[in-house]
């Protein structure tokens, strides 16, 4: 069970979000904004958003079923 996800940003280099702290995952402009249960946003520019939200919904998915 990861409780951290890893991508790499255009801009910014490696990344980590923590799982347990992700309350929505949606697209926008090409890039993958997430928000956390804080209220606070986050735009990742990633190359391939979709994958990076597959990704990310499994890791999700693994963390609360285990």
């Amino acid at each position: 069970m990861k409780r951290i996800f890893e991508y790499n940003d255009e801009h910014l280099g490696k990344c980590y979000i923590v799982i347990p702290k992700i309350r929505e995952i949606s697209k926008a402009l090409g890039n993958v904004v997430i928000t956390f249960d804080n209220g606070d946003r986050r735009s990742l520019m990633v190359d391939k958003p979709d994958e990076v939200i597959s990704r990310m919904l499994q890791a999700l998915e693994d963390y609360h079923n285990n």
